[in-house]
């Protein structure tokens, strides 16, 4: 089986498809899931909304995570995962994926996928910038186009897909939901080890239930999760 993609995600470029397809059949062949991509290819309009969202001109009183350069001006980060400056990101380019789990997070399919993706001109850009998830092809583009119909399969999955450095936290207990957009939503069984983190936070229901107040949410009090998945050590939701 191919590359299998997640939600609306794609890679039009077929030069960039044809290597992670490469890459997943080797590492199925070896006894590792295939390849689930969750963010791929980027038109220019989806990396500027994630920039506005994470970036400003003013931060005022708010934390400030880091700076970057574009167009002239400084721009602060009040968000504390990071985003490619526009027109640079190799989303943009059609030449990167960010994969789930098991690929995104230290396991032994990562460090297999290390060696086996040097084969395919793939490397773990991520490396550089604390994303385990960032997965980068450095050769030929080739044609660019929608993927062949069926091409690689699709993976069910709660819609509008968090975007690059923002990946959802998963959450379950009595059922299986995403927090996606301050929303609480739910998935179905067969998606949740597409989405799943590297950690596991376990509380009391009486301690998640005040965490999640912060967020609204689409599930009844009596359906909230027990179980919090986190993509990183600190602990957030």
């Amino acid at each position: 089986m191919s590359t299998r993609y997640a939600g609306a995600a794609y890679n039009h470029a077929s030069g960039t498809r044809g290597a992670f397809d490469g890459l997943s059949n080797q590492l199925e062949a070896e006894g590792h899931p295939p390849m689930v991509v969750l963010d791929g290819g980027r038109e220019k309009a989806d990396q500027l909304r994630i920039w506005y969202q994470r970036m400003t001109l003013t931060p005022g009183n708010r934390k400030v995570y880091g700076t970057a350069w574009w167009n002239g001006q400084k721009w602060y980060r009040i968000h504390p995962d990071a985003v490619g400056v526009p027109d640079t990101s190799n989303h943009e380019k059609r030449r990167a994926n960010d994969l789930a789990w098991p690929c995104n997070s230290n396991t032994a399919a990562h460090l297999r996928t290390q060696v086996l993706a040097k084969r395919h001109n793939i490397t773990w850009q991520g490396m550089g910038f604390r994303e385990w998830w960032h997965w980068t092809f450095w050769g030929a583009l080739g044609a660019i186009g929608a993927a062949p119909a069926g091409g690689g399969g699709s993976v069910p999955i709660a819609p509008n897909l968090p975007e690059e450095d923002d990946l959802a936290t998963l959450v379950t207990g009595g059922g299986q939901n995403l927090i996606l957009g301050g929303k609480l939503i739910p998935l179905t069984s067969a998606v949740v080890p597409f989405v799943k983190g590297f950690q596991v936070v376990e509380v009391a229901p009486s301690t998640h239930y005040n965490t999640i107040q912060a967020f609204p949410r689409d599930a009844a009090n009596s359906a909230l999760p027990v179980l919090v998945y986190v993509r990183d050590g600190r602990g957030t939701v």
